[in-house]
C-alpha cells in the first residue's frame, strides 16, 4: 500500500505556512516562498534547471526559495524505466507552501498529478476549495456529494479535512486527501491520466491519501482467446504488441466501457475484419467470434 503523501505534504503545508506567516508578520520584512515535491517512481528534481535533490521517501521540501515563477523538472532516478520526465512552472507566492505530487507515465497522456497551492481570502474564520482539471469539465466529488465540473470554487467552508474525488470518462479517477486552512482557499490543480485499454491493473487507481482496494477473484473469469499464427492469416490482419499486463482486452464494442469478451496475447494474430473506430480495430478474436481491442497495443499488417 502506497504511503499517505499527500496527507504528509499537507501537514507540511500548515506547518511551514505558520512558520512563514509568523516570520513576516513579527520579523517586517517579506518572507520566502516554499515547495514541496513528491513523485513516482522516486525522481530526479531540477529547479530553474539546476539540479537540487530527488523526491525520496518522504518528498522533497524548500522552504527559502525566491517568489515568483519556478520550472520544475522532475526525472525517474532509474535508466532503466521508460517513464518520461514531467515538467511545469509554478508561481510561487511569499509565506505559502506549493505541494506537487506527480506520477509519471509512459507518455504525457499517461501521466497524472495534482499541485496545491494557498491563496489569502477576505474571510479569516471559513476557507475556500477550488478544483482545476485536466481534461477540463471533470466531475468533482467532495466528502461523497456531486459538486459539480471542475473548474469548480466552493466558498464559505468550514476549516478541515475534505475528500476531492475527481473523475472523467475515459481517463483514471483521482481522490485526494486535502485540508483547507482559515483564511485561504485552497487550489487543487489536478491531471488525470487517459485510462489506457490493457493497462488498468498494472497502474491502479490509488492515490494518495487513498487505500487501493484488495482485487478479488472473478467468479466467471475471462477465457483466453485462441489465436492463429501469423503465417496461417491473410493480410490484412492485427498483431498483439507488448503490453505491461501481458495480455490485452477484446471487448464487445470500441469503447472501454463494453464488456469484456476474451483476453490476447502479445505476439499474436487475428483476422482484421476492416473496421476502426476511435482507436480500435475489430478483429475476429475466435472462429466466428468478433471483438474489439485497443489499437495502442496493436499493429494492423496490410
Amino acid at each position: 500500500m502506497k504511503k499517505n503523501w499527500l496527507i504528509i505534504a499537507v501537514v507540511v503545508l500548515v506547518l511551514v505556512l505558520i512558520g512563514l506567516v509568523v516570520k513576516t508578520k513579527f520579523l517586517g520584512h517579506e518572507s520566502p516562498a516554499a515547495l514541496q515535491i513528491s513523485a513516482t517512481p522516486k525522481s530526479i528534481i531540477f529547479i530553474d534547471g539546476a539540479q537540487v535533490g530527488t523526491t525520496g521517501e518522504m518528498g522533497y521540501v524548500n522552504d527559502k526559495l525566491k517568489p515568483g515563477e519556478h520550472k520544475i523538472k522532475l526525472v525517474p532516478e532509474s535508466s532503466d524505466s521508460n517513464l518520461i520526465p514531467w515538467e511545469g512552472k509554478v508561481n510561487l507566492t511569499s509565506g505559502i507552501m506549493v505541494v506537487i505530487n506527480r506520477v509519471l507515465g509512459s507518455k504525457q497522456s499517461e501521466s497524472s498529478g495534482q499541485i496545491l497551492t494557498l491563496e489569502k481570502i477576505g474571510r479569516r474564520d471559513k476557507s475556500s476549495l477550488a478544483v482545476v482539471s485536466v481534461p477540463d469539465q471533470a466531475v468533482v466529488k467532495v466528502n461523497g456529494e456531486t459538486k459539480g465540473f471542475a473548474p469548480i470554487v466552493m466558498d464559505n467552508l468550514a476549516p478541515g479535512d475534505y475528500q476531492v474525488a475527481v473523475s472523467s470518462s475515459g481517463y483514471q479517477p483521482k481522490t485526494i486527501s486535502a485540508k483547507t486552512i482559515a483564511g485561504y482557499k485552497l487550489v487543487v490543480n489536478v491531471q488525470l491520466a487517459r485510462q489506457v485499454e490493457g493497462i488498468e491493473e498494472a497502474t491502479g487507481s490509488a492515490e494518495p491519501g487513498t487505500v487501493e482496494p484488495t482485487s478479488k477473484p472473478e467468479a466467471n473469469p475471462t477465457a483466453e482467446a485462441k489465436a492463429s499464427p501469423a503465417p496461417e492469416l491473410e493480410k490484412p490482419y492485427v498483431k498483439i504488441k507488448s503490453t505491461p499486463t501481458g495480455w490485452l482486452r477484446v471487448r464487445k464494442g470500441p469503447s472501454t466501457s463494453q464488456t469484456e469478451l476474451a483476453k490476447v496475447k502479445p505476439g499474436e494474430s487475428y483476422p482484421y475484419l476492416n473496421e476502426k473506430q476511435s482507436g480500435w480495430y475489430k478483429i475476429e478474436y475466435e472462429k466466428g467470434k468478433e471483438g474489439w481491442i485497443s489499437s495502442v497495443y496493436a499493429e494492423l499488417v496490410k
